[in-house]
């Protein structure tokens, strides 16, 4: 690598590491609720909570992410992809003050609501890792998304240790005040200043990227620039797009077909269990009568995420669709290595070799991270056109979310009624359906330019339409 290349390098991962901040502390606030959860039912606790207010903390924030993410769709695709997140901090910052300043239900109901609109920050960083980074450096930066969140529950978990959780709110609050004014230093992707005209300002940004030196071949050449440069049809609006309506973008097959595609992933994801494990780490382990103490576990699985974050950025050579179809069956067998456990010492006060139980679950949730946490969101973010992208990326997202505030809300009543065994068996089948829908439904990214990955939606008279000279 010469000069030329590492500078190339050095910028974007500077300007990636600086949009993925953001990831550190929404990863934290996942976790927040298990923290503030498990606190408040200490007896020294001055607000006490009954089950069903335990479960709108819980699952609270991820009913408000739909509204977040339609409000960041509209704004990415109007103020930018940087600008949004900034403006996207000040429900974030208000939230964790909320946190510090609340003595009741109300007032920590009123903080997790405000914080349900920041959780769609995802989307400003992959939809700016998408427009920003070349095909064959791609997938590299969006690990730094996974692990970015991975490094934000692992902090959680380490700071639920020492500090009360106010004072854990303190210390989030003054992180998102810190890379609220570093996200000055980044500027909007290239191809979104040429949708919106201003050339000019398009490019000086790929001047200052000089993309040109880290292409290593024509082929990847190609790539850059339809990323950077917005040379394909999908990537600016043509003519094509610029006669027609705006409705009828959405009907267009290049937006319904992936639409569909990710209705499918994201009910796979929320059926997998993943984001109960997340919200409630504490009563996951005591339902499966874990006798380690619940912060250490809670640890073990942070160093799960984190690993499996940094494995996510390795394996950035694989196709996507083998991660998926491994981190689903990975996980399917590692509930059942969990729930096969349960039943055999079901009556048994103190079983033997709990050690494989928590190596069950540290496995699930290692696996989760090389696919079945990230790759929906990934591609949320890669399957549409430029045109449309803010607004259905956020609807797509914003499905997602509300599967994943019904599985919350419902999960403490399932175990109620059914037992931790058959939930989570019914969370193993949904990691095995992942794998089929890998297999056969997936459509593969790795290294394509957005244009290519567009043209597999396309219907076959727009195709012939257009080789038509």
């Amino acid at each position: 690598m010469n000069h030329a290349q590492l500078i190339c390098h050095l910028k974007l991962m500077f300007c990636t590491i600086i949009m993925c901040f953001p990831q550190i502390i929404i990863g934290g606030s996942f976790i927040f609720s298990s923290t503030l959860l498990e606190q408040l039912r200490e007896p020294s606790s001055s607000i006490n909570l009954n089950i069903d207010q335990e479960s709108w903390i819980a699952s609270i924030s991820v009913l408000l992410c739909p509204v977040g993410f339609l409000a960041v769709g509209l704004l990415t695709d109007k103020y930018g992809r940087r600008k949004t997140l900034q403006i996207i901090y000040v429900p974030l910052i208000l939230s964790w003050i909320t946190f510090i300043i609340a003595d009741s239900y109300r007032m920590l109901v009123t903080a997790r609501i405000l914080m349900g609109i920041p959780l769609s920050a995802a989307t400003c960083t992959t939809m700016y890792i998408v427009e920003s980074c070349p095909a064959n450096v791609r997938s590299l930066h969006f690990s730094l998304v996974t692990v970015c969140s991975s490094t934000g529950m692992m902090l959680e978990c380490i700071l639920s240790i020492y500090y009360h959780w106010k004072t854990i709110s303190a210390i989030m609050c003054v992180m998102c005040v810190v890379n609220l004014l570093t996200l000055f230093s980044v500027p909007e992707p290239s191809i979104w200043l040429r949708a919106k005209g201003r050339i000019e300002e398009a490019e000086k940004v790929d001047k200052w990227f000089d993309l040109r030196h880290i292409t290593v071949a024509n082929a990847a050449e190609s790539s850059a620039n339809t990323v950077n440069k917005g040379d394909g049809p999908h990537l600016e609006n043509t003519t094509d797009t610029k006669d027609k309506p705006y409705w009828l973008l959405f009907i267009h097959p290049t937006v319904w077909k992936p639409t569909l595609i990710l209705l499918i992933f994201y009910i796979c994801q929320q059926g997998s269990g993943l984001y109960v494990l997340l919200f409630y780490t504490m009563d996951v382990l005591r339902d499966f009568r874990v006798p380690w103490d619940s912060n250490t576990v809670s640890i073990f699985l942070s160093v799960a995420r984190l690993l499996g974050g940094i494995s996510f950025g390795l394996l950035h050579w694989c196709k996507k669709r083998t991660m998926v179809a491994i981190s689903g069956g990975s996980m399917a067998g590692s509930l059942i290595i969990a729930i096969a456990y349960s039943k055999m010492f079901i009556n048994v006060e103190h079983p033997p070799y709990m050690v494989i139980l928590v190596f069950a679950f540290v496995a699930y949730m290692f696996f989760a991270l090389i696919g079945l946490l990230t790759m929906p969101w990934v591609l949320s973010s890669e399957l549409y056109p430029i045109s449309v992208k803010g607004v259905m990326n956020g609807l797509a997202s914003s499905f997602g979310y509300v599967i994943c505030f019904f599985v919350c809300k419902i999960y403490p009543y399932m175990i109620k009624y059914f037992g931790v065994e058959i939930v989570w068996s019914i969370f193993a089948l949904f990691c095995l359906l992942t794998v089929l829908f890998a297999i056969f439904i997936m459509p593969e990214t790795k290294g394509k330019s957005l244009e290519e990955i567009l043209s597999y939606f396309e219907s076959h008279k727009d195709i012939k339409n257009k080789n038509v000279p």
